[in-house]
């Protein structure tokens, strides 16, 4: 593809996009769909499919999902990902990106993703993860998530810290699959056909230094709920020295993988 900053073209995403177009999905489940976000990737990278169901537990995340594919077949259930409702070997395909972190059985819900995708089925997992070689400007962004997660975690929102590669080899080697890939890249596909591609390739782009640290004061904000005053302090001084940090350092995606494999 042409047009490209140097980082994206060497990340390792046009890899990933030509994988994903080898894949045809036939009937598609994206689990933990949210706002349909990894639908409307695989819409567009897939080598073909038929149709699509994406559920989520979140009422509101789902009508703006509804409103993004009103016309287009795609249908939207609100539903736990630890008990689907379908039948057993009911999907060509089964996805899930980014929420492996948001779950609080990961092992049920991939248990039961495993249950509703036919054999011979794809499962596609797209996950960010913590280790590796990564850039300060990267490192700066796990450190900010995991801050994120300690503090969504204090109010009863199930939120973990990025997983390490091997923790997501782990959990995809049991299941029953064959002819696994897992591909690295330290940028998301959607990178490659994103407007502010350039922009977003400056981890020092004052934009997204902005921007991360209005989350971080948002989150300040909501540590004033927190009785406990050592846990309270300590957050908000972790959160003054992450806004420190990004303006020093930037702030980056992550590296993830993405998972491909079928069902035996």
């Amino acid at each position: 593809m042409k047009d490209l900053p140097k980082r994206l073209a060497a990340s390792g995403a046009v890899e990933m996009r030509a994988r994903l177009g080898l894949i045809s999905g036939g009937d598609v489940l994206d689990v933990a769909t949210g706002k349909g976000d990894f639908i409307n990737l695989l819409m567009k990278t897939l080598k073909n499919y038929e149709c699509f169901v994406g559920i989520d537990i979140s009422k509101k995340d789902l009508e703006s999902a509804k409103k993004r594919f009103k016309d287009k077949p795609v249908k939207l259930l609100e539903m736990n990902a630890g008990w689907l409702e379908f039948d057993d070997n009911a999907f060509d395909t089964v996805s899930m990106s980014y929420s492996l972190h948001h779950l609080k059985r990961v092992g049920k819900v991939l248990a039961e993703i495993q249950r509703v995708l036919k054999p011979g089925g794809n499962l596609i997992i797209q996950e960010e993860v913590s280790d590796g070689d990564q850039t300060e400007a990267q490192k700066t962004k796990i450190l900010q998530h995991t801050w994120d997660a300690e503090i969504d975690t204090l109010f009863g929102k199930s939120h973990r810290t990025t997983f390490t590669k091997h923790k997501i080899k782990e959990l995809v080697s049991n299941l029953q699959l064959e002819r696994v890939e897992i591909l690295e890249s330290t940028h998301a596909v959607e990178c490659l056909s994103c407007k502010k591609r350039y922009k977003c390739d400056n981890p020092r782009d004052e934009k997204t230094i902005r921007d991360s640290i209005k989350e971080i004061n948002k989150n300040l904000k909501r540590l004033r709920n927190i009785a406990d005053l050592e846990t309270r302090v300590g957050l908000q001084k972790r959160g003054e020295e992450l806004k420190e940090r990004n303006r020093k350092f930037g702030n980056a995606n992550p590296l993830r993988l993405l998972v491909v494999g079928k069902k035996l």
